[in-house]
């Protein structure tokens, strides 16, 4: 009989109860092939005793087992593992990601790319949420983590997720933001270098003088202005501030819809660059609703989803992201970093400039 109960722990967070991980813990044991059909697990007497548990509720974790199929006793052997009709899984993989990106399409994409190919690789796939700005969440991914993840997949990484994941010993791949240094070799960044010089090069063909970048506040996006400043084009930024009581994307299409119906036709640039497409939503609105024609009046890109962006009448040019693309290279380097060889450099998130009727070629 194997030494089951070894890797156990249990963090008393109030996010299960004692009984409810250990009932897990098995279940998990013996999905991903550690336990295998035939073997025994511990006695009810040697779990309770090891766990903490009465024996009557270890004895209903036993039973719980049971009832599901994964164990059975039998007289002068014991508690044996059953065979399972599905086969048995290689490990596990975590997804951490922001509450604020918890509803994003790009994320949710990428989510569903990590699910296939991973799970297609035989490891189950799970998902924690955690805010931002704080340190709710948290407790959900200790727990998590108490279960050893072969490897955890990040957006936007916070230092308490970073430490979390650091003292639990997962390997981790980082995905945006800006992780400390010795995280380099497995963050994968978003990379706008060779859009912004297409689009630089657009607005050296159409004789443009001046853009304007905008963003909404608190955004971290890339930036234009080295590329334009080397080929004469001034270049500034605009902020569009964050509107309580809304809904994080509502929010930023209401707010930037106001900025726009107010901003003096006077201080227009030859080209608006929205690094947001929820803020480009709310200015082309706007500008529809001054009686603006674009391109005639104003000039528009905008950065944009590979089959979701904001909805106009004309085709917009665009910085296009494909967010399926982008989850098959999240999930082929996990798998590198799971194969336990040597790790590949991590590749980058690349969007493509794409011609439209708002800023014609």
């Amino acid at each position: 009989m194997k030494d089951v109960l070894a890797n156990f722990h249990y963090m008393p967070d109030g996010s299960m109860t004692l009984a409810d991980a250990l009932y897990a813990f098995i279940k998990d044991e013996i999905a991903y092939g550690r336990l295998k059909a035939g073997e025994t697990i511990p006695t009810i007497q040697n779990l309770a005793k090891a766990s903490g548990l009465t024996f009557r509720v270890a004895r209903g974790v036993v039973e719980q087992l049971a009832r599901e199929g994964y164990v059975r006793s039998r007289p002068r052997v014991g508690t044996v593992v059953l065979p399972r009709d599905v086969n048995a899984l290689r490990g596990r993989a975590l997804f951490v990601l922001p509450d604020v990106d918890a509803c994003s399409y790009h994320v949710t994409m990428i989510a569903d790319a990590l699910r296939r190919r991973l799970g297609a690789a035989g490891f189950a796939f799970s998902t924690v949420v955690f805010s931002h700005d704080g340190q709710i969440g948290l407790s959900f991914l200790k727990h998590e983590l108490v279960r050893t993840p072969d490897v955890a997949i990040v957006i936007y990484g916070t230092p308490p997720v970073r430490k979390c994941l650091r003292d639990a010993g997962v390997k981790n791949v980082f995905i945006y933001g800006d992780p400390p240094k010795k995280d380099e070799g497995r963050w994968i960044r978003f990379s706008a270098e060779e859009a912004i010089a297409n689009f630089a090069e657009h607005c050296v063909r159409a004789k443009v003088k001046r853009v304007t970048q905008v963003r909404f506040e608190g955004n971290e996006t890339p930036d234009a202005r080295r590329a334009l400043a080397d080929r004469g084009i001034a270049c500034g930024w605009m902020t569009v501030p964050r509107m309580d009581g809304l809904g994080r994307y509502e929010g930023i299409e209401r707010s930037a819809y106001n900025v726009f119906m107010n901003l003096p036709r006077a201080s227009f640039p030859d080209v608006f660059l929205f690094w947001d497409d929820f803020v480009a939503q709310g200015a082309l609105t706007a500008f529809l609703g001054r009686g603006l024609r674009i391109p005639g009046d104003v000039k528009v890109v905008s950065l944009s989803n590979r089959g979701l962006g904001p909805v106009y009448s004309e085709a917009l040019t665009r910085i296009e992201c494909d967010a399926s693309e982008a989850g098959e290279k999240v999930a082929a380097f996990a798998l590198s970093l799971l194969a336990k060889g040597r790790l590949p450099p991590p590749p980058a998130i690349t969007p493509h400039y794409v011609f439209g009727r708002t800023f014609p070629y």
